[in-house]
């Protein structure tokens, strides 16, 4: 069983269930036509609306347009809010403030960030900045009573996140995992377009786990849950450092999300993680899909655009996976990178799984999900799902994989995440839920 870990497998199955988003709806020209029938009503006489039992809804109803009580009304206005809020984002500059975090104490700076946004009238303030859209159309956005509840769940994170770096490797998973599932909550009510209070949320992980495989399974017909909305969460993916910021259309990627289960390998994640790709190179044998990238700006007579160079000189990305990153933008190869040239105009059309160390720095991640792109914060929920599932119902193992007593490679490829994990956590929850973006520097 333990060997499993290691396991590098992905299994893509489109399936036909029910998405909560619904396309062959145009919702946006129902509302239309919707305003149109409402003022005709107003001009008819009387003894047509009382042909229609002067209810204004009989006569829409007979009008043929669209019940906005329907189910299909309701995928539809979801697929409508995710659209108006992955258009605000492509449209305005980014309102959270790049923040310089020094290297000698950023544990401790970062957990008091963490614990400064616990508060009620904050916590309503980040609502109606996080969410372009649907954060504002609601008056005053969520209550008082509401961002209480959010700032428990985000208390809670907190604590079980502190408990699991001061207590032993022996329940560190268990500690990471519920704290990554207190914090989701907050992520997902401060992000997601189509989720506005605690109790309209599911009451599931959203995702299973297979345990003689130590596989994820989520998306497609697996039950909704905090996971599905967790990625639902990221309706754009945001690349930034000091001198680039680049939103990316996540439309496509949530919609596959909810069209495909997923089962995937622990190995197969591990292999996403930057901070241990060397170690995942020399326990497996094979190269991990994570690549050194760099942005820069380059200009022409026509155009300002930007040039991602990807790979560390050696080793660059497969071909097909650049393919479907990019598209029909302009590729190359020199030095040993991949080169690719996006317009400035066009680099949300992108469809590229990017990630961003501690440091800020960039890496392009291959992905073995495409058309779904996977958040990085929800790359953790799986593994700390994973790793904390083994804890619990297989403590013999856990034991011994901590103990070193089966194969050294897989108790020094757990320990090693488990360290990433540790010091990553706090970083990707405030690029998640707070008004910064932070990065560790060694300048003070």
């Amino acid at each position: 069983m333990i060997e499993a870990i290691l396991t590098d497998a992905v299994e893509l199955t489109p399936v036909t269930n029910e998405s909560p988003f619904e396309s062959s709806i145009d919702y946006a020209a129902e509302l239309k036509k919707r305003d149109e029938v409402t003022r005709t009503w107003k001009t008819l006489s009387a003894e047509v609306q009382a042909e229609h039992e002067n209810k204004i809804e009989s006569y829409i109803q007979a009008s043929g347009i669209l019940d906005l009580k329907s189910p299909e009304a309701y995928r539809a206005k979801n697929l409508f809010l995710l659209r108006n809020e992955v258009a605000a984002h492509i449209k305005s500059e980014s309102p959270f403030k790049l923040l310089s975090v020094e290297e000698l104490h950023f544990s401790s700076s970062l957990i008091e960030l963490l614990e400064n946004a616990e508060n009620a009238e904050h916590i309503r303030e980040l609502y109606k900045l996080r969410k372009r859209t649907t954060g504002t159309t609601r008056n005053a956005g969520i209550s008082v009573s509401e961002a209480q509840r959010l700032k428990n769940c985000m208390k809670q994170g907190r604590e079980l996140y502190q408990s699991g770096r001061a207590g032993s490797l022996m329940v560190k998973p268990l500690n990471f995992f519920y704290a990554l599932t207190a914090y989701a909550y907050a992520v997902v009510i401060l992000n997601n377009p189509v989720r506005y209070v605690l109790d309209g949320l599911p009451g599931s992980h959203g995702l299973n786990y297979l345990p003689d495989q130590i596989r994820a399974q989520f998306g497609g017909d697996i039950k909704q849950g905090t996971f599905s909305d967790l990625f639902t969460s990221f309706p754009s993916s945001t690349v930034r450092d000091r001198r680039t910021t680049i939103i990316q259309d996540n439309e496509a990627s949530i919609l596959a999300f909810y069209k495909t289960r997923t089962s995937v390998g622990t190995g197969t994640l591990l292999s996403m993680v930057p901070e241990i790709r060397e170690y995942y190179s020399l326990v497996t044998g094979k190269p991990s899909r994570t690549f050194p990238l760099e942005i820069t700006t380059v200009s022409d007579p026509r155009s300002v655009k930007w040039e991602l160079q990807i790979g560390d000189g050696e080793t660059r990305p497969a071909t097909a996976d650049i393919d479907n990153a990019f598209g029909e933008f302009q590729r190359g190869e020199r030095h040993g990178k991949t080169i690719v040239t996006i317009p400035f105009t066009e680099a949300h059309k992108i469809r590229a799984t990017i990630y961003s160390d501690i440091r800020g720095r960039f890496w392009y991640i291959e992905n073995p999900f495409f058309p779904i792109v996977l958040p990085e914060l929800c790359l953790h929920f799986l593994l700390t799902n994973a790793f904390s599932n083994i804890m619990r119902y297989s403590p013999d193992h856990w034991g011994e994989i901590l103990l070193n007593q089966v194969r050294s490679d897989i108790s020094l490829i757990t320990r090693k995440y488990l360290s990433a994990f540790e010091n990553k956590f706090p970083v990707l929850l405030l690029r998640s839920l707070s008004k910064f973006h932070p990065y560790v520097s060694a300048e003070s």
